[in-house]
């Protein structure tokens, strides 16, 4: 039996470096795992990623850039083999940040995407190339999500990472009629449900912190009203089992979906866990934020601008991309992708439960300095 070989964009980011090692953990592997230039050689990169961990499968890792055209800046001494034993590739390389300017973020989500696309085309055992997207292509819709669905249906979006994640799903949605492609939309990842480890800390874990600082007087959204968030080790899971199993040609859903747990809930068990570990933290009474409607945040986001401290300004924007998705609750359709996993058996840890362990990561690594 043929061995699989997986090309890997984006080994060294926050969701692409779960996925390298959940892969290099296995021996029915060859894996080339892509790797942007830098001051370090890319076997030192992902040696460093992979720490102490045993590499079982037969791992390379491959210098490279998705935004260099169709062949991804791969070396020529490289580029022929891979494309020859390419039987599955994992596109999770591109930029999350909220922020950036929209010609920006489309150039790293939209471009990048058409030129891995390129490169799969020349990719002569090809079995399925998945692409790594987000829920939040659905924008300020509310409601139900399903899988089935695309874009904003005219709503907007909150940002332009959004935004360029539903242009590039368009680019792949048009080449999945000549291509075996699947897109992979996964939900907010917060970190490891058992050890509580944060590859990458998202706007998700800045809020914690500016709880934890009193910083978060109130947040936009319903008590009621779903958060949808998942743990690390299901999104790679997930990922690697749709890669590898599923039909191409489909949407899947990484998402907690039906289960997710309710904004107050959340909040309440982020405050709890502060609490635990930190004692004093609790002596310092520090007001649990409001849950208010989308206008009273807004004047109050107005009024931190206008007459606020620097600080507060600050705090305010630096959630504000992510904050407004709260005030367009949704819930995500998972059938699709939840028959996929039920016959491996992988399926989300609810929130609450693995919630504790991501805040006490976040207050044990001061939000990841103390483990640079």
């Amino acid at each position: 039996m043929r061995r699989k070989t997986i090309l890997l964009t984006g080994a060294t980011g926050a969701v692409g470096r779960d996925v390298l090692r959940r892969l290099a953990a296995r021996r029915d592997l060859r894996i080339n795992a892509l790797v942007r230039a830098s001051a370090e050689s890319p076997e030192d990169r992902v040696k460093t990623l992979l720490g102490a961990m045993d590499v079982l499968a037969d791992l390379r890792a491959i210098r490279g850039d998705i935004l260099a055209g169709s062949t991804l800046g791969v070396p020529a001494d490289d580029l022929s083999r891979i494309r020859r034993d390419t039987t599955h590739v994992i596109h999770a390389a591109g930029s999350t940040s909220f922020t950036l300017p929209l010609g920006d973020a489309r150039s790293a989500n939209v471009a990048g995407a058409q030129n891995v696309l390129a490169f799969v085309r020349g990719c002569a055992s090809l079995e399925c190339a998945a692409f790594l997207s987000t829920v939040y292509v659905s924008g300020k819709r509310r409601g139900v999500f399903a899988e089935s669905d695309s874009g904003d249906a005219g709503y907007g979006f909150v940002n332009t990472y959004e935004q360029s994640k539903a242009e590039m799903e368009r680019v792949v949605a048009a080449a999945m009629a000549d291509l075996p492609l699947m897109l992979i939309r996964l939900s907010t990842v917060l970190g490891d449900s058992v050890t509580g480890e944060v590859a990458g800390f998202n706007a998700v874990h800045h809020a914690i912190r500016l709880l934890y600082n009193g910083l978060a007087p109130m947040i936009p959204g319903g008590a009621g009203d779903p958060v949808d968030v998942v743990s690390s080790d299901f999104a790679s899971a997930a990922t690697v089992h749709l890669t590898e199993h599923a039909e191409a040609g489909n949407v899947y859903h990484v998402a907690a979906g039906a289960a997710s747990d309710t904004l107050a809930d959340v909040l309440g068990e982020t405050v709890r866990a502060l609490s635990e570990f930190r004692p004093l933290w609790r002596k310092r009474a520090v007001e649990r934020p409001l849950i208010v409607p989308l206008d009273t945040y807004e004047l109050f986001v107005r009024s931190v601008d206008d007459t606020g401290s620097e600080v507060l300004r600050g705090a305010t924007r630096s959630i504000r991309s992510f904050a407004y998705q709260l005030a367009s609750p949704k819930t995500f359709g998972t059938a699709r992708a939840a028959d996929a996993l039920s016959q491996a058996g992988i399926q989300p840890t609810r929130s609450l439960d693995f919630l504790p362990r991501i805040v006490k990561y976040c207050l044990d690594t001061n939000w990841g300095a103390a483990r640079c």
